[in-house]
């Protein structure tokens, strides 16, 4: 028995980027049912469990004050890390799946606690603030964390695919293509993240100062 997501033709024709995510689109949306579950169940926690999440928002923003270099690079090789260890994670599928979940969690948390009407260092932050400062390099930081991990995922298939051949249940002739999609996420993934980065290190802040009236730094 033969599985494969590939015909004659399209392996004639194969390119790494080329149909990525239509030949992926169920281990894509598995990945974003994953965030927005964990997001919306962080977003509750935050709400109704406030003390927890203010204090270890209050633990994170002394963080990030204390930090000597928060630049493009610091914020990329931040961002490329937690790529790799979510795709490398994919080799356990449950790793790449809890860190997934741990991101939409934390992100949902605050914008929970927030919505309660958290504050951060004594000082009442509303959730139109918080998004302000989110949603610059958010629209890119947060398709890159589905995608790297849809990455993870594609290459837990090929190590499922992998044991259940060695097994004798199934002969797979196509992991050699499923790893090369593997690869192309984790690389759109990487790009996501470095566009992120620029904007995050450099217009996160004056858009956010500008949309609310703040100062922040």
């Amino acid at each position: 028995m033969s599985i494969s997501i590939f015909n004659n033709k399209s392996l004639s024709k194969y390119n790494i980027f080329r149909g990525v995510f239509k030949r992926n689109k169920k281990i894509l949306t598995v990945s974003v049912i994953i965030f927005c579950a964990s997001f919306f169940i962080g977003v509750l926690a935050g709400y109704f469990l406030p003390d927890g999440v203010g204090y270890f928002l209050t633990l994170l923003s002394n963080t990030i004050n204390s930090a000597v270099d928060i630049s493009t690079a610091s914020i990329f090789i931040h961002n490329v890390r937690t790529a790799f260890m979510i795709y490398a994670g994919g080799i356990i599928g449950i790793v790449t799946a809890g860190l997934l979940s741990l991101n939409g969690f934390i992100l949902g948390a605050f914008l929970g606690y927030f919505m309660g009407g958290g504050a951060i260092n004594h000082n009442t932050v509303s959730p139109l603030v918080f998004m302000s400062y989110i949603v610059p390099h958010g629209i890119f930081e947060i398709p890159a964390l589905i995608i790297a991990s849809a990455a993870g995922f594609r290459l837990t298939t090929i190590i499922a695919d992998l044991i259940n051949s060695l097994r004798g249940k199934t002969y797979v002739n196509n992991d050699y293509l499923k790893f090369k999609d593997s690869i192309a996420l984790l690389l759109i993934a990487v790009i996501l993240f470095a566009v992120a980065a620029v904007i995050e290190a450099n217009f996160t802040g004056p858009i956010g100062n500008y949309i609310t009236g703040l100062n922040f730094h």
